[in-house]
């Protein structure tokens, strides 16, 4: 890649990422979770064990949580530092899109890759966040990329090691689900090929062996450092994923059908003209492997009980990828018009839906009456007191306007600048969501509890969630370990006699239920759908 290359790539990168990155509270669960977890890692100096409220927390590898870690230590414990790590993941995918694509096709389909992968919604937004799964998904990718470049003999054995290499790193990020995603991939792909070209005995020591090596780094350091219960309880989590519900998070068999159809957006609908159009005679090696990740992942975690979105979010990389191949094909323009149309609708009614949320929230009591909203913390929420202007109207206006100037470049049969216009319009308008609308989304959902939990992060006392999980109270609380083991019941922190101040946070339909069981907590105030409590211990 030339430095022209270079310096395009990482601007683009730099201006789609860098902005608004720690303007908005870290969200719970996950962004919380990771980022409290760094912020105890350099609280107690221990970087083997990964803890979330200084107990052992077996549920993922620590190699995110030490990107953070290092974040942390550059730019000082916070939002910026949490999500710093994605902004280099967004830079590495791209980087790697752009390398992987023009060895296996073109320079030209390299960059619709790219572009696909950067204006396509869901994979735009998580570059954004502090979560774990840009870089796991990238891991993987780059491990497929390698046992593709392997089986084309391309690079000798190099190849597997690299892929070995890759597979590790995902291990080391999200556990051994990499393995069953690569070496799943792998077995069906051979299958499906009859084991042509299988690996050598050396190729396949060299793959497992570097996975091994790089995998196994995380487990070494619990063994070495007495911790070895936690490899039982990580395995014993992982499965436990598999047969039921975590934290409630369940959902019907088509959730990740539709997550991918609606949020992978453009690329999801262009991926499905791929799928009906694209004749065998037109397909590159690299398609069954792209196609076996995808059926392999959705599949996979449709079936499994837990559903949260970003289960199905390593789909954004062949869904992307057969938008692109589809595209640069421009074999089909009768119906990449129908698909391009069809992104242009979805913008136009997403720029409808982005004018109706702050109008609903400017006329609360219509919102509340057009919808026979009844839930009290529902109610809340919306009516919390945030500054909204004609500025929150922006991110309507910016979908508006794509739409209209990728319906016009259609109209004059500048097909492929139509398709340009509707990804930028998608990245551009990300952007203004997180200027606009994201933080009112905050200030709605979370920031009372944030600003109640910060306000006593000097106090030595404890901080309490009554009735929902959160992480906030660790992390904006700045809690410290405490060694009380009494802190975790809840009878004794609202009822008995503590050894510090006890604050307490809870949703306001649960008011009565606590004030009627625990009678000596004590209302502070209430906003936006919270309540806040206190129990002082008596004088001594």
């Amino acid at each position: 890649m030339n430095s022209y290359r270079f310096s395009f790539i990482l601007f683009v990168c730099l201006l789609l990422f860098l902005p608004f990155l720690g303007t908005v509270h870290l969200f719970d669960w996950d962004e919380i979770n990771f980022a409290e977890c760094a912020r105890e890692m350099i609280s107690t100096s221990n970087y083997s064990t990964v803890t979330i409220d200084y107990l052992p927390f077996w549920e993922k590898p620590p190699l995110f949580i030490w990107m953070q870690v290092v974040s942390m230590k550059l730019f000082g414990i916070g939002e910026f530092a949490a999500r710093f790590p994605n902004l280099l993941a967004a830079i590495a995918t791209a980087f790697f899109l752009y390398l992987a694509g023009r060895k296996i096709k073109n320079e030209t389909f390299a960059y619709w890759w790219l572009a696909f992968y950067l204006g396509s919604f869901l994979p735009n937004i998580y570059f954004h966040s502090g979560i774990i799964d840009p870089w796991f998904n990238l891991f993987i990718v780059g491990a497929i990329y390698h046992l593709y470049k392997g089986h084309k003999d391309e690079y000798g054995i190099g190849s597997y090691l690299l892929a070995g290499c890759f597979l590790g790193l995902a291990v080391m990020t999200k556990g051994p689900v990499a393995l069953a995603l690569v070496g799943g991939t792998a077995f069906i792909y051979f299958i499906s090929i009859r084991f042509r070209q299988f690996p050598s005995i050396i190729q396949l020591v060299t793959f497992f062996m570097f996975t091994l090596l790089i995998g196994g780094i995380w487990f070494m350091l619990l063994v070495n450092t007495g911790n070895k219960q936690m490899i039982s309880e990580f395995i014993s989590y992982q499965l436990r994923l598999f047969q039921t519900q975590d934290a409630g998070h369940g959902g019907p068999f088509y959730y990740h059908f539709l997550i991918l159809l609606l949020g992978c957006f453009p690329a999801s609908f262009f991926a499905i003209g791929y799928f009906f159009y694209q004749k065998k005679s037109k397909n590159v090696p690299f398609d069954l492997w792209m196609k076996v990740i995808f059926w392999l992942t959705l599949l996979l975690f449709s079936i499994v009980s837990t559903k949260i979105i970003h289960y199905s979010s390593l789909c954004y990389f062949p869904l992307s990828y057969f938008a692109a191949r589809w595209v640069q094909a421009s074999n089909y323009p009768k119906q990449v018009k129908v698909i391009a149309i069809t992104t242009i609708s979805y913008l136009v009614i997403l720029s409808i839906v982005l004018f109706i949320i702050p109008y609903a929230l400017h006329n609360k009591e219509w919102l509340i009456e057009t919808f026979n909203i009844k839930n009290p913390f529902a109610i809340a929420n919306i009516n919390a007191k945030l500054a909204w202007s004609n500025w929150d109207y922006l991110p309507g206006i910016v979908f508006l306007v794509g739409a209209i100037a990728s319906l016009v470049l259609l109209f004059r049969q500048q097909l492929k600048l139509a398709i340009i216009a509707s990804l930028v319009t998608v990245a551009v308008g990300i952007l203004s969501i997180q200027a606009n609308t994201l933080s009112k989304i905050e200030g709605i959902t979370q920031a009372a509890a944030i600003e109640f939990f910060q306000k006593h992060k000097k106090e030595d006392c404890y901080l309490v969630p009554l009735g929902y999980k959160s992480y906030a109270h660790l992390f904006y609380g700045e809690t410290p370990k405490h060694m009380n083991k009494k802190r975790f019941d809840e009878k004794w922190l609202c009822d008995g006699e503590t050894d510090k101040p006890v604050y307490f946070i809870s949703k306001i339909d649960r008011k009565t239920y606590y004030m009627t069981t625990y009678p000596r907590l004590f209302i502070l105030y209430e906003k936006n759908g919270f309540v806040f409590y206190s129990k002082l211990p008596k004088a001594k």
